[in-house]
């Protein structure tokens, strides 16, 4: 990879996904390194291996970023994992984890990339896109081909070109409603999957917590996120259009903790932060009005159970903190 060019010095947007990519990936190799220690299909075990591959490769490349701005950070580390714990999930679930994560990487790095300016941090950021683009290619493939992955529901009937002539288009409480439309079965099929994730994994890492405070906080994430997976399926068969299969039966027995509570709560506190922006773009795609209700009313209970994580991680000292601006008014006072 080319040499980063320091002529430049790298702006606080720069900063903000380069220090944020650091502590993501450091998350990932600690899963990925646990998964893949008793992973028994070689197929996903070349997945996961390629996965951390990226991963690694990533940390090397922010870090060199970091240290030439004299941004110091921790993330995740080897004392955040038990790598030769016994398993938690299955190999089934390894590989839904891995398509969804992927997803949010995509997200992440596109997003990244329309805040950078300098050449070879915009060129770096391009690249690992590339690179998702790869990883969730084969992904889908073998998730595919092992008849593991949750297809969007198939609209069988005649389509015809129209055009909405009613304002009663966007009706939902009131009179007769409208079938749901393909924009909307996309937002909803999306957060269902990445909602079902949530679940599986706040139910493994409700066996393995040590801290109390963090498994009353996994039991009550989980709790929403069924009431929201039940209010998103009810859009869908409303329609008889089918719903995601969910994966709680890919959890394994076992209690001991593969990793810190530290990095479960972040873990699952930032899936909940994340959820807000992709019901926020499901809201704003919805034509229904009782739709766009429920992802408000949504966004809502799961902005206000993301901020008790944050909340939860700070009270136990977990919660790095971000780049930020000069406090002049401090120094000033000193």
């Amino acid at each position: 990879m080319e040499q980063v060019n320091h002529h430049t010095k790298i702006n606080a947007s720069e900063n903000a996904v380069i220090w944020s990519q650091y502590v993501n990936d450091s998350l990932s190799r600690c899963i990925l390194r646990y998964m893949l220690h008793d992973v028994k299909d070689e197929d996903i075990r070349d997945l996961l291996e390629f996965a951390l591959e990226l991963s690694e490769t990533h940390l090397e490349k922010t870090k060199q970023f970091l240290s030439l701005e004299n941004l110091p950070v921790v993330g995740f580390t080897y004392e955040d994992v038990t790598v030769d714990a016994p398993s938690l999930f299955t190999d089934t679930f390894k590989i839904v984890y891995l398509h969804i994560m992927t997803i949010h990487g995509l997200t992440r790095y596109a997003g990244a990339t329309s805040v950078c300016i300098r050449e070879d941090v915009r060129k770096y950021f391009i690249e690992c896109t590339s690179q998702t683009l790869e990883l969730y290619d084969r992904v889908t493939s073998v998730s595919l081909n092992k008849g593991i992955i949750n297809k969007p529901p198939t609209l069988n009937n005649q389509q015809k070109i129209d055009f909405v002539r009613k304002q009663n288009y966007l009706t939902g409480w009131f009179g007769k409603r409208r079938p749901i439309n393909a924009i909307e079965i996309s937002g909803v099929h999306l957060n269902m999957q990445k909602t079902m994730v949530k679940m599986v994994l706040e139910l493994g890492f409700s066996q393995v917590c040590q801290s109390k405070e963090v498994r009353d906080y996994m039991d009550r994430a989980r709790k929403l996120c069924i009431k929201h997976f039940d209010i998103l399926s009810s859009m869908l068969k409303e329609e008889n259009l089918h719903v995601p299969k969910l994966f709680e039966t890919e959890v394994t027995d076992s209690t001991v903790p593969p990793f810190s509570d530290k990095l479960m709560l972040f873990h699952i506190a930032t899936l909940l932060s994340a959820a807000i922006a992709y019901y926020s773009e499901a809201l704003s795609m919805g034509q229904r009005r009782d739709l766009t209700a429920d992802y408000a009313r949504m966004n809502t209970e799961i902005a206000l159970i993301a901020e008790d994580g944050i909340n939860l991680l700070i009270e136990k000292g977990w919660m790095e903190q971000p780049p930020s601006a000069t406090d002049h008014e401090s120094l000033a006072k000193n």
